[in-house]
């Protein structure tokens, strides 16, 4: 299938055939791998591969769902398909309201209508839950992939019309995207990149994930400036029914689906979610703590933070003396490597603002998410 061109370079993302899931754990987890020939004994797979037209890889899911009720976004044409942050308003997102919850065949229906150009919009389920025992849970694997245990099996099904394109976000969770029918381009960027990537206030979301206020197909280098040393440094992965990517938690990720596109997504914890909330508070605290400190203040704070918190276990020096280090500390040393990273970019980012205005294109922004969430415990918040 022919792509659009993407308005930049990306090197590709490496690939990595079947590995031993001890050897994938303890030597490719640490970025993104497109991975082959984990799906091979998929029955959804080869299913689907099997039928020819829509109407029957749509009949073969449906047979599958059975009455599973369903719910699903629908798109007017003139978005393009773009899931984003709309043009006049920053903080409301083009996702409008999703439609009831019904029975997948009209979903199916209107999915059809819109690959057969009778209708006017993009139709994208998304994150439909597989329960084990269920017929779809049962016609992937057996054990859905092979670098999985049993208690990191949280299958997810998401499948679309031609068109759809989800702006940069990113997740808390380690992410194997299974592609199982038609394409998806996938464009990555590092952690590490956040100060480039115009981060949106943390309670305006991307339909639940954490999101970039830029476009990525259509960059205003003019608003987002610094986006364009992040552009130096983009991955991209094209994913055909049968692969895989693997993405370790935190890295942003805009994706595009091409054809008839049907994914099954499976996201694991890399901590106990009590942990991932508590990082989020902690941040919510600091946020406050800082407030009102001058830069001279925020400066000397990150050199003691980062000497006696965010330093490995063996050269820190004790932050007993103050109560907030002290506490962020011990959540510090119980969390895995990527949250350890990813907590201290939150607080170079916002809460040391070692690259300045937090919020750039949005001056003031940080303030009025304080305001906003004035009484909450966790700015990270759905509004």
């Amino acid at each position: 299938m022919s792509l659009r061109p993407l308005p930049f370079e990306a090197r590709p993302v490496r690939r990595l055939h079947r590995p031993d899931a001890g050897e994938f754990w303890a030597k490719h987890s640490t970025e993104p791998v497109v991975l082959t020939g984990c799906m091979e004994d998929w029955k959804l797979l080869k299913e689907l591969r099997a039928r020819a037209t829509y109407e029957q890889k749509l009949a073969l899911l449906g047979s599958l769902a059975g009455s599973e009720q369903v719910r699903y976004s629908v798109l007017p044409r003139r978005t393009g398909g773009h899931y984003h942050f709309q043009d006049n308003d920053p903080h409301r997102t083009t996702f409008g309201p999703l439609e009831p919850r019904g029975p997948f065949d009209v979903f199916a229906r209107r999915l059809l209508e819109s690959l057969n150009g009778l209708s006017d919009s993009y139709v994208y389920l998304q994150a439909m839950f597989l329960d084990p025992g269920t017929p779809l849970y049962e016609s992937l694997g057996p054990g859905v992939l092979p670098l999985l245990s049993p208690g990191q099996e949280r299958p997810m099904m998401w499948a679309g019309s031609d068109g759809q394109v989800v702006n940069l976000h990113y997740d808390d969770f380690l992410n194997f995207i299974c592609m199982v029918e038609g394409t998806k381009r996938v464009t990555l960027f590092a952690p590490e990149l956040m100060p480039a990537m115009y981060h949106a206030p943390f309670d305006r979301m991307l339909n639940y994930a954490q999101a970039s206020q830029v476009r990525l197909l259509e960059p205003d280098l003019e608003r987002f400036p610094r986006f364009e040393h992040a552009l130096k440094e983009a991955r991209v992965a094209v994913l055909e029914p049968g692969e895989v990517l693997f993405l370790p938690p935190m890295w942003w990720h805009h994706v595009e689906s091409y054809g008839f596109n049907v994914m099954i997504n499976n996201w694991v914890f890399p901590a106990p979610m009590e942990d991932i909330v508590a990082l989020q508070e902690d941040v919510t605290k600091a946020l406050r703590l800082f407030q009102d400190a001058t830069a001279e203040q925020r400066s000397r704070a990150r050199a003691l933070y980062h000497q006696t918190v965010f330093a490995p276990v063996d050269a820190a020096t004790s932050p007993e003396q103050d109560p907030h280090r002290a506490e962020t500390r011990r959540l510090v040393i119980r969390l895995p490597d990527s949250l350890r990273r990813q907590l201290a970019l939150y607080y170079d980012q916002f809460v040391f603002q070692v690259s300045g205005e937090p919020f750039p294109d949005q001056p003031g922004a940080l303030a009025a998410m304080m305001e906003r969430n004035a009484h909450a415990t966790n700015y990270f918040a759905r509004d």
